[in-house]
């Protein structure tokens, strides 16, 4: 007599599939920090984990996926891995990976190590913000995107980010947090020329510490962030790592961002400005409300908490790193933003100066709190 599995009847069963045999022919990395990263997450015997990855020759996101199906393996987790093709437009996720995503329960995981991206979740058409089916669905979430622009030579360093020091990052959240919560402006200034400022004023406040249990969680972990008020920034940056669709931009020479009443206006950054174009056009065809100025409007203004990081090509860890802040430009709806369009573009500012009001809380990249 076979015995069968009974499932409750309010609970997905997650799609299983298995494209390891992609990878071959990819070099693992070294599996300390990424050992790290799943204690983090919780993953035990018999946890659900869907690995969305690629097998763009040159990035360290298959090899890095590779690594973690294999350190799964050992836990005895149930693993899916769907290997795609690296994503160079913004869209919708392609069919297969949508389904997956959607057969995700409580207590699974979705662990995306991407070269560029995965696309956007949807449902008939429409797009489903992956908060929203987080929060319907339970499962909890790591990302590493955006890898396809780092060095063969940098993913060492990269990987020194995942190995860093929970408690200090955690400390260091909370004192930025505490501030923030209470700061009508910001004010950044750096010895480059930037002189900007924006609004935070009842805004909500975001941790990034691994802290699952309340958001998705990118990887590595380490900032401190808000959603700006929309028409509030003024002013000039000058970055010195930006991102664009699918990739992050190290320029020869730091790019100047000029912002009025919200909206980027100017940039000295070519392939900034191309993007920015390009994403007006995609977000034109997805029908998207105000979609010349919502990819232009300032999203995020956030502080780099995590010491180990450090800049090398993937925005994902140039933004987390300590002594910078960033800002963004485009949707900022998945984490409790207004502005709604597609494509979310982050900023680095190195060794910044910032005013909370009048308070000087940061100088040269030294916090001071």
């Amino acid at each position: 007599m076979r015995n069968f599995l009974i499932t409750p009847f309010n609970r997905l069963i997650m799609i299983q599939i298995d494209d390891y045999s992609k990878l071959n022919g990819f070099k693992t990395v070294d599996s300390k920090s990424l050992k790290e990263m799943l204690l983090l997450y919780k993953i035990k015997k018999d946890t659900n984990v869907l690995i969305l990855t690629d097998n763009k020759k040159g990035s360290a996101a298959p090899r890095i996926a590779k690594t973690i199906y294999d350190e799964l393996g050992i836990i005895g987790a149930n693993t899916s891995l769907i290997v795609g093709r690296p994503t160079t437009k913004l869209g919708l996720a392609p069919k297969k990976i949508n389904e997956a995503i959607f057969s995700l329960s409580e207590g699974d995981v979705l662990a995306i190590i991407a070269s560029t991206g995965k696309g956007y979740t949807h449902k008939k058409g429409k797009r489903v913000m992956i908060k929203d089916l987080i929060k319907k669905q339970g499962f909890r979430m790591l990302s590493m995107s955006a890898l396809s622009s780092m060095k063969p030579n940098k993913v060492n360093t990269f990987l020194k980010s995942l190995n860093h020091d929970q408690k200090e990052v955690e400390k260091l959240n909370k004192k930025i947090a505490r501030a923030m919560e209470k700061t009508t402006e910001v004010r950044i200034t750096c010895s480059k020329g930037t002189d900007l400022t924006l609004s935070i004023k009842d805004r909500p406040v975001i941790m990034n510490h691994a802290n699952w249990k309340e958001y998705s969680t990118n990887y590595p972990v380490g900032e401190t962030y808000t959603t700006p008020i929309e028409d509030s920034c003024e002013g000039k940056a000058v970055v010195s790592s930006y991102k664009v669709t699918g990739k992050t931009i190290l320029p020869k020479k730091p790019v100047e961002m000029i912002f009025e009443e919200g909206l980027l206006v100017e940039t000295t950054g070519k392939e900034m400005a191309h993007n920015v174009n390009m994403t007006i056009r995609a977000n034109k065809k997805f029908g998207t409300n105000n979609y010349e100025d919502t990819p232009r409007t300032i999203s995020e203004f956030a502080i780099g908490t995590n010491k180990k990081a450090s800049i090398v090509g993937a925005m994902i860890c140039d933004e987390k790193t300590y002594g910078t802040c960033h800002i963004a430009i485009g949707s900022n709806k998945h984490f409790g933003g207004k502005n709604y369009c597609l494509g979310h573009f982050d900023n680095v500012i190195v060794k910044p100066t910032i005013y909370f009001d009048d308070k000087m809380i940061m100088e040269k990249g030294k916090l001071l709190l």
